[in-house]
């Protein structure tokens, strides 16, 4: 397993990064990067929370739990307990597990394709490797498909198949902390038909490798103070746009090339894992939205008005249904032929459209009991300020219970994580990540039973 101080190392690979136009030269030491990086690496801290972060084996040896293949509930437990607590750059492994779910899946076509599936899993294992998922083409226009499309790297595709591997070329898009890992998995981005043959690829990839370019997007907030921005400058992660300029692969490291009857399938699989994780994510900000609120109608001395009362229960309800959701997925789990157990895909779905649809609603609660100082309060600079700190002492103070900086430091939480930097990220990583609405909706339709719905209603109805 690496230390934090060899994660950093691995990274000075020759990897090609671009930030605001420029190339990043070394990204261990772009102070950009510093909090990304600060964020990633605590992951192999092995030694914090090690009853979590790590297993015993059968030979008595201690392991990543993060690699660990989860057998039984217990260990898929586990394994959330354990995603809860990472940064993105180690939550995006689920890439790696959902290319181990679709195992069987590929076998059907090309036994090969299994294996190295488990080769790469052995090289991330053994090396402590981070991947990430590499999954949204450009798309172009979306009224066409692939051949339709004005230019043909609109959706990635090979372009050259020689002996020794394939040669691919296109982009990926928004891929969170694509800079600070070590390995690609790269997906079909949609279902495909014959005649896509070229776009029904999967792969893997270092991110080094040659004709890769990673164009990153900060999202930074104006000052590096955790006062007034206390997550942003703790946990914010560089989004990238990935670019393949014909990048050699070679076969070992194909996992589909030309099936097409398998594209949608392979690029479907990869949501469970990327959703369960964004699930936790939710159940997560949902039980601190509700801390929030109370603590706002405490500081402000509103409690115990009815109106309060109900904007706060709402928030507890909504959290206490995403906790719901997040415990009957890993219930109901279910089994690959082979043994690997995974969350209830059709669970995780539901849960996903019910949490994205109405964590706005659950923000409009949240501003609207904070009033407009969440967005008007001063920075820690003006609190410390000589000539300003005895006019914010004495005009943001509500009872001698609550001190100044503590209802300051609240408001400055609230509006970084629903109404500043960390906030936006939010707002739309709840909709987009792991798919949008639409997709939960089409994933939750055809998986629902509805022969025996139609039956009961003809039943109930004495059609016979």
């Amino acid at each position: 397993m690496m230390t934090p101080g060899q994660y950093r190392a691995s990274l000075r690979d020759g990897r090609c990064l671009y930030l605001n136009g420029k190339l990043v030269q070394d990204i261990t030491d772009s102070a950009p990067f510093r909090v990304a990086l600060d964020y990633a690496a605590a992951d192999f801290d092995y030694d914090n929370d090690p009853d979590i972060r790590q297993y015993v084996d059968k030979s008595g040896t201690k392991q990543n739990r993060l690699f660990q293949i989860p057998t039984n509930p217990e260990d898929l437990e586990k394994r959330f307990q354990l995603m809860s607590r990472l940064s993105p750059v180690s939550g995006a492994i689920g890439a790696l597990f959902s290319l181990m779910n679709s195992r069987e899946l590929l076998a059907n076509v090309n036994a090969d394709y299994a294996d190295r599936i488990n080769q790469l899993y052995n090289i991330c294992k053994e090396n402590d490797l981070r991947v990430a998922q590499v999954v949204t083409d450009p798309k172009g226009d979306r009224s066409r498909g692939p051949l339709e499309q004005d230019d043909p790297d609109l959706y990635m595709h090979v372009v050259e198949k020689r002996d020794d591997g394939i040669v691919v070329r296109g982009a990926k898009l928004h891929i969170t902390a694509a800079s600070l890992v070590h390995e690609f998995i790269v997906l079909p981005t949609r279902r495909m038909k014959p005649g896509e043959e070229d776009y029904a690829i999967a792969f893997s990839t270092p991110v080094n490798a040659p004709g890769i370019r990673i164009i990153n997007k900060m999202i930074e907030p104006p000052s590096d103070s955790t006062f007034d921005y206390p997550v942003s400058n703790r946990r914010r992660m560089p989004e990238c746009f990935v670019i393949f300029d014909n990048v050699f692969v070679p076969w070992d490291r194909v996992f589909l090339c030309g099936e097409v009857e398998l594209a949608g399938k392979l690029a479907g699989s990869l949501g469970l894992w990327e959703r369960i994780l964004g699930l936790a994510g939710m159940a997560r900000r949902a039980k601190l939205l509700a801390g929030m609120a109370q603590l706002l109608a405490d500081y402000n001395g509103i409690a115990r008005a009815s109106h309060v009362i109900d904007k706060v229960t709402e928030i507890i309800f909504y959290a206490e249904t995403l906790e719901i959701f997040m415990q009957s997925a890993l219930r109901e789990y279910k089994t690959t032929p082979s043994g690997m157990v995974y969350p209830n895909g059709k669970i995780i779905n539901v849960a996903k459209y019910y949490g994205a649809s109405n964590y706005h609603q659950m923000i409009r609660h949240i501003h609207d009991l904070c009033g407009g100082i969440v967005l008007t309060m001063p920075t820690e600079a003006d609190y410390r300020g000589e000539d300003t700190h005895a006019d914010l002492e004495k005009y943001l103070h509500t009872t001698d219970a609550v001190p100044v900086e503590h209802r300051m430091r609240l408001y400055n939480l609230v509006r970084d994580i629903t109404a500043d930097t960390q906030g936006g990220w939010d707002l739309v990583t709840t909709l987009q990540s792991g798919g949008g609405l639409a997709a939960q909706k089409i994933l939750t339709y055809r998986g629902f039973d509805m022969d025996s719905a139609r039956e009961m209603v003809r039943e109930a109805a004495g059609i016979e």
